[in-house]
């Protein structure tokens, strides 16, 4: 079964509609990393000041580079100067649907035929995309500047020029100066513009990788120049000791031991004056735990790794509608940390009916994705093109870097490639499963 392209747009627009004016009618457009951004937004306004916490209170110099300044720039834009919070929110639905029809344009061009209705119910089934469209969080201006970022690719593959292979690098740039998590991508970039060099034989082309390299050199020597630290950004240390160190721990130990481990590394660390000396610390101390058993963080780490993709976003869920439940903090993780799939389980039996119900459907659904993602792969690994191999690997490496803590929302900037690859492995399924070896269909 399929539908018309104008009948998918208008549904996508539709769906987006529906949730745009639920969340205007619930209110409340924040989650805790909102105020940060949200700030930051403010403090570049008023005192063109980049810091992402209260310039009236103690300074604190994690708040210089905690968070990256593009999307707090979009939030000014979008709210036409922190006018108008619903802004935020009408750009960012505007945002996501043309991220999900761009990226099945990428596709399509390469002669993939996606499956519209399928890929319609693949999105109506990843309620993430749409809860994210309607939250200030940097989640889908992050997926449409990769999405970007993929065309620009696509772009320069089809007709290549300087000037396109200058605009591929400076979206690299911008991408990881709206999430930190990116930045490490100016590695494998090398190699990447290398073999766009050798394909498009552009002259001088491998030099190009220089530019986000530049770029990041300069932001984090700007960092120095105002926290004495070169880190990138404050959240790197705060993630591997948060998630990284207290996750593995929380599985490995439980929840007491896990807590008191971290109190003791940051009660160390407060006596440090020196704050590059003290982040050194934190980070050195943090990576020193985990290589004590190496071989068992790097199983726990897949184990996230792979709960990513099957996660339906509970918290997510509950917050957005606003459902109350006993310890919201303490979600599906925490009760596999402590009491393996039974002690989740029985989690989630004490929920809201509404969420036991929505969580089950979406855990079916995304199952169903990852088997589709699989035999995608297993079936055009020898075939697919330079386009098509960078998306993957940079799903990849979103996924790998985001490790332990596993939640789906962090698989929202991905989530729209994952969801084409999906619906393709899908689609060769069902064909497959409705057609003999000769092509005729079953039971005619």
């Amino acid at each position: 079964m399929k539908i018309s392209n104008k009948n998918f747009i208008l549904g996508l627009i539709g769906i987006h509609l529906l949730f745009f004016v639920t969340k205007i009618w619930i209110g409340d457009y924040f989650i805790l990393d909102s105020y940060e951004y949200y700030k930051l937004s403010e403090n570049i306004l008023h005192e063109f000041e980049f810091y992402c916490g209260d310039l009236n209170s103690n300074i604190d110099l994690r708040n210089f580079n905690r968070r990256p300044p593009l999307y707090s720039i979009f939030i000014l834009a979008s709210s036409l100067f922190l006018k108008f919070n619903i802004g935020i929110l009408l750009f960012q639905n505007v945002l996501s649907v043309i991220s999900l029809i761009l990226i099945r344009k990428i596709f399509e061009e390469y002669s993939f035929n996606v499956n519209t209705a399928l890929y319609f119910l693949f999105i109506g089934t990843s309620l993430n995309q749409f809860i994210y469209s309607n939250l200030i969080m940097s989640e889908i201006f992050f997926q449409f500047m990769i999405i970007i970022l993929f065309y620009s690719l696509h772009r320069l593959i089809q007709n290549p020029s300087w000037k396109k292979l200058i605009t591929f690098q400076l979206f690299i740039a911008l991408v990881f100066l709206t999430k930190p998590v990116f930045y490490l991508f100016i590695i494998p970039n090398i190699v990447l513009t290398y073999l766009i060099y050798k394909k498009t034989k552009i002259r001088w082309g491998f030099l190009s990788s220089i530019i986000p390299i530049s770029i990041f050199v300069l932001y984090s020597f700007w960092n120095y120049t105002r926290t004495g630290s070169t880190d990138f950004s404050s959240m790197q240390n705060f993630n591997l000791l948060e998630w990284n160190v207290k996750y593995f721990h929380q599985n490995k130990y439980g929840a007491q031991k896990a807590i008191a481990i971290n109190d003791s590394i940051l009660s160390k660390s407060e006596k440090i004056k020196s704050y590059p000396e003290r982040q050194n610390y934190i980070k050195n101390t943090s990576i020193e735990y985990l290589k004590k058993d190496l071989i068992g963080y790097g199983i726990f780490h897949l184990k996230g790794c792979f709960r990513i993709f099957i996660d339906p976003g509970r918290f997510d869920i509950a917050n957005f509608f606003k459902i109350e439940s006993e310890n919201p903090e303490l979600g599906i993780l925490y009760h596999i940390n402590n009491g393996g799939l039974k002690g989740a389980f029985n989690f989630l039996r004490s929920q809201n009916i509404f969420l036991f119900i929505v969580f089950f459907i979406i855990l079916f659904f995304n199952l169903v994705k990852v088997v589709g993602f699989i035999w995608f792969w297993i079936k055009n690994y020898k075939e697919v093109n330079l386009t098509i191999l960078t998306i993957i690997f940079i799903v990849l490496y979103i996924v790998i870097l985001t490790g332990p803590l596993g939640a789906s929302r962090f698989f929202v900037p991905i989530l729209p490639a994952y969801l084409v690859f999906a619906v393709l492995g899908c689609n060769d399924i069902v064909l497959k499963l409705t057609k003999n070896e000769h092509g005729i269909i079953i039971g005619q």
